[in-house]
């Protein structure tokens, strides 16, 4: 049994998986066993990653499997459907092995640029936003979306005509007429500061953020304030405030928390 055998790896009573175990796990990715999906299969995909058990032909076996469409577009264009446990947990699986490679230099460099490619695809077509479900655990589609376009945005082979395909796919999920509940604009925010730091992306972003915000507004007097336009504004003010918060705890990007500070403090009637 799946379940068993994974709990053994995780508790270190068994040193490796077999590529008979690891072919499940990735059939399983998007179980809706909330345990079985997030508490063994993609723990132990992270461990396996992360602990060097696989050979970079493995890793790279691995990522182009998870980008394809059998997986990280798995039932695309569904909402409310258990569909989004496979390409949630596939945005997962990417990030991880993104971030393995940062370190270890292991992945065909036009592999990494495909997988961007479908990452930001995958954003700006993710129409299911929920984020915890009762009975069935976290989907948290965007927020893993997020993640793995976090870890792109650290990589060294990222291109720089990719940074503003990145900032587009963060925009299109800050303006979708949805109530995030679960930290999701936070997860999104991450991303400006990776850009920032690993990319020189600050006069990039400060671009984005003036056309942005000024799309924001423009909506707001368009629609005389309406409760669509209200929303959107909101999800974008606790974004630029999560944006805030991390650039000036990592100490990074002084002059975009400067246009930041300046969109909130007008927003939140501060001046």
């Amino acid at each position: 049994m799946l379940a068993t055998t994974l709990e053994s790896y995780l508790d270190n009573r068994m040193p490796k998986l077999s590529k008979e175990v690891r072919q499940e796990m990735l059939r399983q990715i998007g179980n809706s066993d909330s345990y079985l999906r997030d508490e063994l299969i993609y723990q132990s995909f992270g461990k396996m990653i992360f602990s060097n058990q696989l050979n970079p032909e493995e890793i790279q076996a691995l990522l182009e499997a998870v980008i394809q469409e059998d997986y990280l577009f798995f039932g695309i264009g569904e909402s409310g459907t258990d569909s989004v446990f496979t390409r949630s947990f596939s945005s997962l699986v990417i990030a991880a092995v993104i971030e393995y490679d940062i370190a270890k230099k292991v992945v065909n460099p036009e592999l990494v640029q495909y997988t961007a490619n479908q990452v930001i695809r995958y954003m700006m077509e993710e129409k299911d936003t929920r984020g915890f479900i009762h009975g069935n655990g976290w989907a948290h589609a965007v927020a893993h979306g997020a993640d793995a376009l976090d870890s792109l945005a650290k990589h060294p082979l990222l291109k720089k005509e990719d940074i503003s395909r990145i900032l587009q796919a963060v925009q299109h999920s800050l303006f979708r007429q949805v109530d995030y509940l679960d930290e999701e604009e936070e997860r999104l925010a991450t991303i400006l500061a990776s850009l920032i730091k690993h990319q020189d992306a600050e006069q990039v972003i400060q671009v984005w953020i003036e056309g942005m915000t000024g799309m924001v507004e423009t909506k707001m007097d368009d629609n005389n304030g309406s409760i669509d336009a209200y929303h959107i504004k909101r999800t974008v003010k606790n974004f630029l405030k999560s944006v805030y918060m991390i650039l000036s705890s990592k100490e990074i990007g002084k002059k975009v928390n400067s246009d930041v500070f300046k969109v909130l403090e007008k927003w939140m009637y501060l001046c």
